[in-house]
C-alpha cells in the first residue's frame, strides 16, 4: 500500500465531514452526543475532566515537548525526531488556525461552558493538535519495532481520545469539531512520519 493512502484518505473524510457541518442531520447528531456528555456531568468527575483536558492546552502541549525533545535528543540521540515532533505541534497548530477561519463555526450554545472556549469551534484545536502531536508520538513508538512500545503507543492514543472527549464534556465543541480535529491531526502526524523516520539513500 502506497505511504500516501492513510493521508488522503484521512484528508477526503474531513473534506466531507466539513461539507456537512451545517446540515441538520449531523447537527441533529451533535446534539444527542453534547446532550449524552452533559448528562454525566457531577461534582466528582469534573475535576479530573479539567485536569486531563490540561493535556491538551498550550501549557501541556509545551511542557510534553520539552520532555520528548529530551527524550529524543539526550536517550535516543535523534536530531530527527526532535524536529519532526516539533513540527507536528507547531504545524498542527498554524493549520487549525487557519481551518477555524476558513470555516468560521460559532461554539454551541446548546450546554453551559465549564472552562471558557477562545476562537471559533470546528475543527477543535486541543483534539488537531494532539492527533498531531500525540498522535506522531504513537506513530514513532509503533514503527520502533519494540513490543514494549506499543504498549505505550496504545497508551498515547488512550491520552488522545480522552483529551477529545473532554471538551464533549466540557461543553465547548460539538462532537463534529473533535472528529474533525482528529482527522486532521491524524494527516499531519503521518506526514510527519515521513520525515522523521526517512532513511538516507546510500
Amino acid at each position: 500500500m502506497k505511504k500516501w493512502f492513510w493521508p488522503v484518505l484521512l484528508a477526503v473524510l474531513f473534506t466531507v465531514l466539513s461539507g456537512l457541518i451545517h446540515t441538520e442531520g449531523l447537527r441533529s447528531i451533535d446534539r444527542s452526543i453534547g446532550d449524552f456528555f452533559y448528562g454525566l456531568r457531577s461534582d466528582s468527575l469534573t475535576p479530573a475532566v479539567k485536569a486531563l483536558a490540561e493535556l491538551g492546552t498550550t501549557i501541556g502541549f509545551v511542557v510534553v515537548l520539552l520532555l520528548t525533545l529530551v527524550w529524543t535528543l539526550v536517550y535516543l540521540r535523534n536530531g530527527r525526531y526532535a524536529v519532526w515532533l516539533t513540527v507536528s505541534l507547531v504545524g498542527g497548530w498554524l493549520l487549525n488556525k487557519g481551518l477555524k477561519a476558513l470555516y468560521s463555526r460559532e461554539r454551541p450554545d446548546l450546554w453551559d461552558y465549564l472552562v471558557v472556549p477562545d476562537g471559533y469551534s470546528f475543527p477543535s484545536g486541543n483534539a488537531m493538535i494532539s492527533a498531531a502531536f500525540f498522535g506522531l508520538i504513537a506513530l514513532l513508538l509503533l514503527r520502533s519495532g519494540r513490543a514494549g512500545n506499543r504498549v505505550w503507543a496504545v497508551i498515547v492514543l488512550l491520552i488522545i481520545l480522552l483529551i477529545g472527549v473532554s471538551r464533549l464534556y466540557l461543553g465547548v465543541h460539538y462532537a463534529s469539531d473533535i472528529v474533525g480535529g482528529f482527522l486532521a491531526g491524524a494527516v499531519i502526524a503521518e506526514v510527519c512520519s515521513w520525515g522523521a523516520v526517512r532513511r538516507r539513500r546510500k
